[in-house]
């Protein structure tokens, strides 16, 4: 695993650039969202769910940044800190948290877009469709405490390695070794994936097919009864669709590059590369919530021209 010897090879610096300029964008990109939703919540503007899904998404991705920031400087220019305890539990903490929250609160945002859109007789997403709205803050909640709970145990079950290829489990009672990384529970990792990430993924994947397929027939639909393709119903349709086609298709990605980075050495080009395409998803996450929301397209597009104009 990457972990197992913290090493930095010299070219790292090299990257340190792009990590800069990614997370400055990840940072702002998503302190918008969040500055902007806050400005109607002091305006006494009441947040509707789509709105508070999307804060705590940005909110998520927030901390997911500062974190990947602070183990991206830590890594390069300040190696001994990382061996402090607390500093290496609380940094990967904080990153699984936060992985793991941003995948679930994803999964409901897509979920509440399903619900929304698409059309129930009875059933359990009949009852879910009506009673969605209350139970969008239950779903943020849940999510927070799965992923609290999902994080904890990575704490107990990574251990240390030391320099002569033992873990923390073997060190004796008198014997000293200098700290080189560390070694996660694989089995315990490859679990807490499954629940945390490849379940939200599928919960994605069924939404968006699912709304797709919807798309297609209501646009069909359309066609034959020769109405206008350009509704305000259609346009809805297909910005959630896009949105959410989106999303899976980063999410894919993401997941695919993390997996990748857990098998590769510290000194490999291919980590940093990986670790790269990692630092970049929240902004393009943010990116595609902003386009996807209609008051965050438009304050942005304001905020633009009112550039232009000075």
């Amino acid at each position: 695993m990457g972990l197992d010897n913290l090493v930095v090879p010299s070219y790292a610096e090299i990257f340190f650039a792009i990590f800069v300029v990614e997370i400055i964008i990840g940072t702002f990109t998503n302190a918008f969202i969040i500055l902007v939703n806050l400005r109607d919540r002091l305006k006494g503007q009441v947040l509707n769910s789509s709105d508070r899904l999307v804060v705590s998404l940005a909110l998520s991705n927030t901390c997911f940044v500062f974190a990947n920031a602070a183990s991206v400087v830590s890594y390069i220019y300040f190696t001994g800190v990382v061996f402090l305890d607390y500093v290496f539990y609380t940094l990967y903490y904080v990153i699984m948290y936060t992985l793991f929250s941003s995948s679930w609160l994803s999964s409901w945002l897509c979920l509440f877009f399903f619900l929304k859109i698409i059309t129930f007789k009875g059933g359990f997403f009949g009852w879910m469709k009506v009673k969605v709205e209350s139970l969008v803050p239950w779903l943020i909640f849940s999510s927070q405490v799965i992923s609290f709970i999902s994080s904890l145990p990575f704490i107990w079950t990574t251990t240390k390695v030391f320099s002569s290829n033992v873990t923390s489990l073997d060190l004796g009672a008198n014997q000293t070794f200098k700290v080189i990384g560390y070694k996660v529970n694989d089995s315990y990792t490859f679990f807490s994936l499954i629940v945390n990430c490849f379940l939200p993924f599928l919960i994605v994947m069924g939404t968006t097919g699912r709304i797709i397929a919807s798309l297609s027939l209501h646009a069909q639909h359309m066609k034959q009864n020769m109405e206008d393709s350009r509704g305000a119903s259609l346009k809805v349709h297909r910005t959630a669709a896009r949105t959410m086609s989106s999303l899976l298709v980063i999410y894919l990605i993401f997941y695919v590059v993390e997996i990748a980075l857990g098998f590769l050495p510290m000194d490999s080009p291919m980590y940093w590369i990986c670790f790269a395409l990692i630092l970049v998803f929240p902004n393009l996450q943010s990116i595609i919530l902003i386009t996807g929301n209609s008051k965050l397209r438009k304050v942005w597009s304001d905020l633009m021209n009112c550039k232009k104009k000075h």
